[in-house]
């Protein structure tokens, strides 16, 4: 950055063409000379370490500090090396850079002098014709003069431009030799960032900020439950993180807890993927079963108008005769007589029968909730439209309703739970602990099953729960929070350091 706050108009230049600020470069000429003699103090130290005798060092501990002092030593000495030819070629370059500093700013005074001059040339008289339309040799003679002070002004500033340029091209040839010299290239101390240094530093930055947005997309998982499209985006968020920390652990810069967990948490939702499966099956077996114990069969009905087929009456102990009591029992056949048709039209006497008393109909009370009638296939995360054709393929439970609308559903669920915040407390926070402590979908789950008739669902779906809801607050927030914000510390290889 130029320190000059000059205007350089007059060289057609919008800006400084020398970007430099001495003094911060004998700042860094200083800093570089100054970390390079603290290196060889070390070493000197360290050399001190390695040549000492057994006399004055003594104990199993002698060999391997030794060993680890030859060691850093040697790489320190490396390292040493490049700070010595940084400070070095600084000095070399700073009167270079003087001399640039100089000669572009005398180019500049050069150029406002040719500028004056200009103008000074151009103000000068013009020759005048007499009245008789003809030009005295005096007045040639100044346009003679004019002419020649444009040209000495012109030439004056194209020689402050080929100045300029000249301290430039200097300069550049300067700054050539002292990258050069230091180039990375010409170095192996360890102190080079490499392709795998860069990629690196791109996956700690990829990490971080993922492990932040899937934080994000938990907590909204939390305060808007069931909304799968969510759920797909953590899903994401964690797969692109996990891929990240990966790839630092095996370098060395990433954390093995990182690794783990994010493992767990991929494992957790492709099981929880294959576990909603089977709820699902048995969710909808139970709601076949609730939909068939609420039918009622229809009776049969046969003959025509008011005549019902009746049979004469048996007297007490089997005997034949006649009657008035039916008796439906009795086969059809010739030992029978044939069932009377009773005539509800002719007046009642003692050789009619009397009216049957039929049962009134009873209108069927409405059906109350039933959660297992009730229930609706919902689309799961991993029923998307990307993903919809292969699961087709695999044969799995294919959604009653759409993803997007399905979405919509699981959105006014959540909407229907936080309305009942002030309205009923008590049940919101039922509801909602259920939710933090991934209880929900077994309770769901619990109560379709006995609502279809199918009895209690097994405990291990409650444990399955819990182990969701526990991983999802313990290592969505507290572990991956703490890191983030520097409160828990990576855990890192043996022998290796954490990245900074």
């Amino acid at each position: 950055m130029s320190v000059r706050n000059l205007d350089w108009a007059p060289l057609d230049l919008h800006s400084d063409p020398v970007h430099a600020d001495p003094d911060v470069v004998v700042a860094a000429q200083k800093r570089y000379a100054m970390i390079a003699s603290t290196i060889d103090d070390t070493t000197a130290k360290l050399g001190q370490i390695v040549d000492a005798n057994s006399d004055s060092l003594a104990g199993q501990y002698v060999a391997g500090l030794k060993s680890g002092a030859s060691s850093l030593k040697d790489r320190l000495s490396k390292a040493a090396v490049r700070y010595h030819d940084v400070a070095n070629e600084i000095n070399k370059y700073e009167p270079d850079l003087d001399r640039g500093l100089s000669e572009t700013a005398g180019a500049l005074t050069d150029a406002e002098a040719a500028k004056n001059a200009q103008t000074k040339a151009n103000g000068m008289p013009d020759p005048q014709k007499s009245s008789d339309g003809t030009t005295t040799p005096a007045e040639q003679q100044k346009a003679t003069d004019k002419s020649k002070a444009q040209s000495d002004a012109d030439g004056k500033l194209a020689a402050a431009k080929t100045r300029l340029n000249n301290a430039l091209d200097a300069l550049n040839v300067a700054g050539k030799r002292f990258g050069d010299a230091v180039n990375c290239k010409n170095y192996d101390d360890g102190l080079t960032d490499s392709y795998k240094d860069k990629l690196d530093a791109v996956m700690a930055k990829i990490s971080q900020i993922f492990a932040i947005i899937g934080m994000i997309l938990a907590a909204l998982a939390i305060l808007i439950p069931g909304v799968d499209v969510l759920v797909i985006a953590g899903v994401v968020a964690g797969a692109v993180t996990l891929v990240a920390n990966i790839v630092l652990y095996h370098d060395g810069k990433g954390s093995v807890v990182d690794v783990i967990l994010g493992v767990v948490g991929l494992g957790l939702a492709g099981a929880g993927a294959a576990i909603s499966l089977i709820g699902k099956g048995l969710s909808a077996g139970a709601k076949a079963a609730a939909a068939l114990g609420g039918k009622v069969p229809k009776p049969i009905v046969t003959g025509g108008g008011n005549n019902i087929e009746m049979v004469p009456l048996r007297p007490p102990g089997g005997g034949g005769g006649g009657g008035g009591v039916p008796n439906f029992s009795r086969p059809f056949g010739p030992g029978n007589q044939p069932r009377p048709v009773p005539n509800y039209s002719r007046p009642f006497g003692p050789n009619n029968l009397p009216k049957p008393v039929l049962p009134k109909p009873v209108a069927p009370k409405p059906a109350g909730p039933n959660a297992a009638a009730d229930w609706k296939n919902l689309s799961d995360w991993f029923n998307n439209p990307a993903t919809n054709w292969v699961l087709g393929k695999l044969g799995v439970i294919t959604p009653d309703t759409g993803f997007w609308a399905s979405a919509w559903e699981q959105l006014k669920g959540a909407g229907d739970m936080w309305a009942t915040l002030f309205s009923d407390p008590a049940k919101f926070g039922k509801d909602f602990a259920a939710i933090i402590t991934g209880l929900k979908g077994p309770l769901d789950l619990s109560a379709i099953m006995k609502a279809g008739g199918l009895g209690n669902i097994s405990p291990l779906w409650f444990a399955w729960g819990g182990l969701n809801g526990a991983f999802g607050i313990g290592a969505g927030f507290i572990y991956t929070g703490g890191r983030l914000m520097g409160w828990i510390p990576a855990v890192n290889p043996p022998g290796q350091v954490p990245a900074t």
